[in-house]
């Protein structure tokens, strides 16, 4: 339960958005919901977050990660967030 609880305040602290996905006629999702951070084109699954939050992200979805990150920063900056 404290884990869950961390999680949860981290991606509260992230601001971090979502959205529900929906199968259309050319995109199957690989997830029933995506996240992703403000400013970021970079989605990620609900089992994604949680491996990024316990530092058990394969590389791919490190290195998405950062992109992310990276991005958003940006977004924030351009925004006056900063």
């Amino acid at each position: 339960m404290e884990n869950t609880e961390k999680f949860l305040d981290w991606l509260v602290g992230l601001d971090i958005a979502h959205y529900q996905t929906t199968t259309e006629v050319d995109y199957t999702p690989s997830g029933k919901s995506h996240f992703y951070l403000k400013g970021s084109q970079e989605r990620f699954t609900s089992k994604e977050m949680m491996e990024i939050f316990n530092n058990s992200a394969n590389n791919k979805t490190n290195e998405n990660w950062q992109y992310a990150i990276t991005e958003n920063i940006n977004w924030q900056k351009r925004h006056g967030k900063f």
